[in-house]
């Protein structure tokens, strides 16, 4: 686990933290079949109370018996291997690039399928009682069999909702948009408004191909949640290099100047988590859309005054475009 602490012009210190997909404290979530969890960002070990991030891991037969969360809302991604989530009776596929939001009160349930496990990253807001690992004895104590269960509900046939939301988004099924160079690539809104019941963040992906890189920028307001679902590469920070690859979390803090490079031969594929909201508005208004079956367009210029869009209405830093000047770690 990496964490660099940059300032802020009112010297309050913030995080940027880089988690391996392996890394993280153990807990256990009552899983059958021999499943794992690690909590990878929590308020017991980083500054951030406001969110959480908790990696899953179900081997070969493994599943989470049907629960839902009371005060919490997930978002969830899936980074490797496959399986099913049952709904209200209903039984979805997941996949590599899955999305999913649980809602508060949705009872879900999920199982692995075929041979390699299936991996998930779950985000949850606020911090989930799992993610509280100071509150469970290592290796045990779950709320089956009498650890924390604050706010949780399990059962066999959980199928509460009370008023909660349930959405999937397939690796392919999300909103696309053409990227300039040297981003080659697209981007893909995922899970936001208006399907999104909450206006609170918003889920995208990014798919860079092999050579490609996003600029050196930054958000003057959203704090960003990564996962990389596929592939691997580079995160810079300020001025500072990391790799990266499948399952890793990144967390990018506001204002903090940052790029993802794909030096690989494969594509590089990531998932991320705006809080709040920012990148869907500023596809809608200022990308070229990429439509199923057509080609990428010979050339995307670059136009200085959706550039300056970016940076005025959707909060953006770009170097030599932004008043507001790099900053760093």
């Amino acid at each position: 686990m990496h964490m660099l602490t940059k300032k802020t012009s009112t010297e309050i210190p913030l995080e940027a933290v880089v988690v391996r997909a392996d890394e993280g404290s153990p807990v256990s979530l009552g899983s059958e079949g021999g499943g794992i969890a690690l909590v990878k960002v929590s308020p017991v070990s980083h500054q951030f109370s406001h969110f959480a991030v908790v990696g899953i891991d179900l081997p070969k037969g493994a599943y989470l018996r049907p629960h839902a969360y009371e005060l919490n809302e997930r978002m969830v991604l899936c980074f490797g291997g496959r399986g099913h989530v049952i709904v209200d009776g209903q039984k979805h596929p997941v996949s590599k690039g899955t999305f999913m939001f649980w809602g508060r009160g949705v009872g879900v349930e999920v199982a692995q399928d075929g041979d390699e496990p299936l991996r998930l990253s779950v985000i949850s807001f606020p911090p989930a009682p799992d993610s509280r690992f100071d509150l469970f004895p290592l290796g045990g104590g779950t709320p089956a069999d009498g650890g924390a269960s604050v706010g949780v509900r399990a059962g066999n046939n959980l199928v509460e909702r009370d008023n909660g939301h349930f959405i999937i988004v397939q690796d392919d099924e999300g909103e696309e948009y053409w990227q300039a160079a040297p981003s080659l690539g697209y981007v893909s809104i995922m899970i936001a408004a208006p399907v999104l019941p909450v206006t609170y963040f918003c889920a995208a992906s990014q798919l860079l191909e092999p050579g490609a890189n996003v600029r050196h920028h930054g958000h003057v307001a959203s704090e960003e949640i990564v996962i990389v679902t596929h592939g691997k590469g580079i995160v810079v920070l300020g001025d500072e290099q990391f790799p990266i690859a499948e399952g890793d979390v990144i967390v990018l803090p506001p204002t903090l100047m940052h790029h993802f490079i794909n030096n690989g031969t494969e594509p590089l594929k990531y998932g991320g988590v705006f809080l709040p909201p920012s990148v869907e508005g500023a596809l809608r208004e200022t990308g070229v859309r990429k439509l199923p079956g057509e080609p990428r367009p010979a050339s995307i210029p670059r136009n200085p005054t959706t550039e300056r869009l970016l940076v005025d209405k959707y909060g953006f830093i770009i170097p030599g475009i932004s008043d507001q000047r790099t900053v760093g770690v």
